[in-house]
């Protein structure tokens, strides 16, 4: 299985809201700047995920987008089925008219019994695990900063 694009910026939009919860609603301009992603298709991502209802927005100056439910209540499952839409490894899975021999087709019942596995798996993760395991020296979502030179690397500098 492939993470598709969709799916990769629209969990860092997700992680970035989330960070904030329950604070004020983040813009989407904050997000693009600090995820690197463009607006343009930033908008096209939250306005599927505010479809799904995992974040609602906020019109205004202080406006932006915010988790309608805890970071701890939201699955990965739910953040990828709402960005990818149909999410059956191969198309015979959900839509068996697709192909003749789905009836008596001997790997349709893996890729169905390979995509419930996988629908459980990321069913178990929650946005809040993730923020639970942003990298270590990492406070945020936002680029982590460098490393500050201490005062004994500042006297003796690399080559």
């Amino acid at each position: 299985m492939r993470v598709t694009t969709r799916v990769r910026y629209g969990l860092r939009a997700m992680m970035q809201i989330a960070e904030a919860y329950p604070g004020g609603p983040v813009s989407i301009s904050a997000i693009s700047r600090h995820q690197s992603i463009s607006g343009k298709y930033l908008e096209q991502l939250v306005g599927c995920l505010r479809r799904h209802a995992l974040i609602g927005s906020r019109k205004g100056v202080r406006g932006g987008y915010y988790l309608t439910r805890p970071p701890a209540e939201i699955s990965l499952w739910e953040v990828i089925s709402a960005l990818d839409g149909e999410t059956d490894l191969v198309e015979c899975v959900g839509r068996p008219e697709l192909c003749e021999r789905s009836q008596n087709c001997c790997t349709r019942v893996v890729w169905a019994s390979l995509g419930t596995r996988l629908r459980d798996f990321w069913g178990t993760f929650s946005i809040q695990d993730l923020l639970d395991y942003l990298p270590e020296g990492c406070d945020s979502l936002l680029p982590c900063a460098r490393a500050q030179p201490t005062a004994a690397s500042a006297a003796n500098p690399a080559h």
